[in-house]
């Protein structure tokens, strides 16, 4: 079942439209269990299996640039309980959401990941690409709506 008080949305790009979309199991050991608007990053888990852990935007391998994907149903929504695997969007292809926040962002300012896959204005420095733009944001309700 959705949660139905999520304030979470995809506003363009998802299902029908630009976004790269894939089903990966979450990281055997991560806990908590992975929920919607999670930054993550797809991972082998040493047997040659993609699955996905949080994402942050500071942790780069060698000189490759990360490839970061939105969760857009967790493992905390039935088919994310059934299925055991959580739907991803790839971030960078210009999508567009809405997502809970407890930043107070401007208009434009960047964002990145934090170590646990949220969405920061934090700049990790070197180099890092932001992952998205804020479009709008709102104090009321508690959310912004970013593009990536």
């Amino acid at each position: 079942m959705s949660n139905l008080t999520s304030l979470f949305d995809i506003r363009r790009g998802w299902p029908n439209g630009c976004a790269l979309s894939w089903d990966f199991p979450q990281k055997a050991g991560v806990t908590p269990a992975i929920i919607e608007g999670t930054v993550v990053a797809v991972e082998d888990d040493g047997a040659g299996n993609a699955v996905v852990d949080r994402h942050t935007s500071a942790l780069l391998v060698g000189n490759n640039a990360d490839h970061p994907w939105l969760v857009v149903q967790g493992t905390d929504q039935y088919d994310g309980e059934f299925t055991g695997r959580l739907t991803c969007v790839k971030l960078r292809t210009g999508l567009v959401f809405q997502v809970v926040t407890a930043l107070t962002p401007a208009i434009s300012d960047l964002l990145w990941a934090d170590a646990n896959g949220v969405f920061t204005t934090t700049d990790p420095g070197g180099g890092e690409y932001p992952v998205g733009k804020v479009l709008e944001y709102n104090a009321t309700d508690g959310y912004m709506v970013v593009e990536s």
